[in-house]
């Protein structure tokens, strides 16, 4: 399989590989991919300028040890389902996402509806922190914490859209486990045009400038389940 036909899987792979959350076979297959098409080499460049500021607009900030220890007790996959235990293994791509939508996502008579879906995970561990979902037609992105601990007292988490080109912009704040954020149009106009979804640490209430001031802390592949 190559990627040099289909626009919308290098946009996705050159996304995930200048965030890091390409990762064992499939980034090394896209290193050869890369040596020999320079146009797929170019679009990783472009995605890793874009997002660079991200990671270098400030310091990065600590959070306390004990949120650290909470993940830690929260995400042992011993005690979870062997669902989690595979979603964890895959998490950092296209699979992770698309694995979760039969158990996130409602079910309906006619099936699962046609949806944007997003898996963010911490790029240490590889470990699914946070899943969102909107359906095509709908404004409302459906937003799950797997995981409540990694919320930061006195900051905020704020959820980006990191389009094809331009600056990434905002969906608003992580405030709960399960919360749901209203999108400025239709998912297909917010989303359609979104291969990746990060998630940073802001000052309380969220950034400040409109686009991310603090370190990026969980990304994940946007992919359309239809």
């Amino acid at each position: 399989m190559n990627c040099r036909d289909k626009p919308e899987l290098r946009e996705r792979l050159a996304a995930e590989y200048a965030l890091g959350t390409l990762r064992g076979r499939a980034r090394e297959r896209l290193k050869r991919w890369m040596r020999d098409d320079p146009e797929l080499m170019n679009e990783i460049r472009a995605w890793e300028t874009r997002l660079g500021p991200m990671a270098e607009a400030v310091e990065p900030v600590a959070p306390p040890a004990r949120v650290w220890r909470q993940v830690e007790q929260r995400l042992d996959f011993r005690t979870k389902s062997s669902f989690w235990k595979t979603l964890g293994l895959i998490a950092g791509g296209a699979a992770a996402a698309l694995a979760a939508v039969a158990v996130l996502l409602p079910p309906q008579r006619e099936g699962i509806p046609a949806s944007y879906v997003a898996v963010l995970s911490d790029p240490k561990t590889q470990r699914p922190v946070i899943v969102a979902s909107a359906g095509r037609k709908d404004t409302a992105l459906h937003v799950k914490l797997l995981d409540p601990a990694i919320r930061v007292t006195g900051r905020s988490l704020e959820l980006w859209a990191l389009p094809r080109d331009g600056k990434p912009r905002s969906l608003g704040l992580i405030s709960e486990q399960k919360l749901t954020l209203t999108l400025a149009a239709a998912a297909d106009q917010s989303l359609g045009d979104v291969p990746a979804l990060a998630v940073s640490l802001e000052p309380q209430g969220g950034s400040p400038t409109g686009q991310p001031t603090g370190p990026v802390l969980y990304t994940g592949p946007c992919v359309k389940y239809w």
